[in-house]
């Protein structure tokens, strides 16, 4: 155990291995993370575009640039059926 603890703490102190501790970790963190990062965000963001496009076909919902409208009749199920009634 001692010849254990003798190596580790040579390793931790050790300059050299820091540097290369930290290299690896701005390798992987920076330039990995970095690369890929951009199309994982890519396709979340089309993901959830089709969701609230598929959200808002559901719900009668229309975007504009400045406003959005809603399909009264979808909001509101139970005035719709009542006045259905009321006008057969």
């Amino acid at each position: 155990m001692d010849d254990f603890l003798h190596h580790y703490t040579e390793i931790l102190t050790d300059p050299a291995h820091l540097a290369v501790e930290v290299t690896l970790m701005l390798l992987v963190d920076v330039l990995f993370l970095g690369l890929i990062w951009p199309f994982v965000k890519g396709y979340m963001d089309r993901k959830l575009h089709a969701q609230h496009e598929m959200l808002d076909q559901e719900h009668g919902v229309v975007h504009h640039d400045d406003h959005v409208h809603h399909d009264g009749h979808i909001h509101n199920k139970d005035a719709a059926i009542t006045a259905a009634c009321e006008n057969a």
